[in-house]
């Protein structure tokens, strides 16, 4: 199966309110194509993706936090797996695309080419819900525990390997990203995480 449909199938069935941490790569490129949000944090840097969605999730448990995760991402932060156990968010949802490749670093085989398994990683690590899906008919079944199910829930999407690659149909800045998603987080929170001053005073 390919990211394009996995993902498209994805944001079809997502709420407004769903905050979405992505990962490098094709996975930004295709959040900006098919779910422009400010609830999404584009771009997160190789072995930190989940550990930055676990982060939300726990300062905002009463919000569905969705990690899209790449086999080469995770594998840079394995430790991360044993951290998302014993905290055991209940909003949180980890998708990994897994190609078995770092496409974005010249195509070379991750240890998911050999004999390494995600899903039974996860498991053994404390992840209970966790399982790998080969085809875009069981994908399209674990959507919906994706979005609306008890987490902590992994799921390992094989996908094709792919030559030619999406581009962006918007130019975007990461800082600016940031920025908009503190924003969004404190209007639809109704808190305050990066105060504005004038001066030394506080204004905001």
């Amino acid at each position: 199966m390919k990211r394009f449909e996995c993902l498209k199938s994805l944001f079809s069935r997502m709420r407004d309110d769903v905050i979405v941490v992505g990962n490098v790569g094709d996975t930004t490129t295709l959040m900006l194509t098919l779910r422009p949000s400010d609830a999404n944090v584009y771009s997160v840097n190789l072995g930190s993706c989940a550990a930055v969605g676990l982060g939300v999730a726990l300062a905002l448990p009463h919000r569905r936090v969705v990690v899209l995760d790449g086999d080469g991402n995770l594998l840079l932060n394995m430790a991360v797996l044993a951290d998302i156990a014993n905290q055991a968010p209940k909003n949180l949802s980890i998708l990994v695309q897994d190609n078995e490749l770092y496409q974005s670093g010249g195509n070379v085989p991750s240890a998911t080419a050999g004999l390494a398994d995600l899903a039974g990683i996860a498991r053994e690590a404390g992840i209970k819900n966790s399982r790998t899906v080969k085809d875009i008919g069981d994908f399209e079944a674990s959507v919906g525990d994706v979005l609306e199910g008890p987490g902590p829930l992994l799921v390992v999407a094989k996908i094709e390997r792919e030559a030619e690659r999406p581009h962006s149909p918007v130019a975007y800045n990461p800082t600016e990203n940031k920025f908009r998603f503190v924003r969004y987080i404190e209007k639809s929170e109704g808190i305050r995480i990066l105060p504005l001053t004038q001066g030394s005073k506080i204004v905001f």
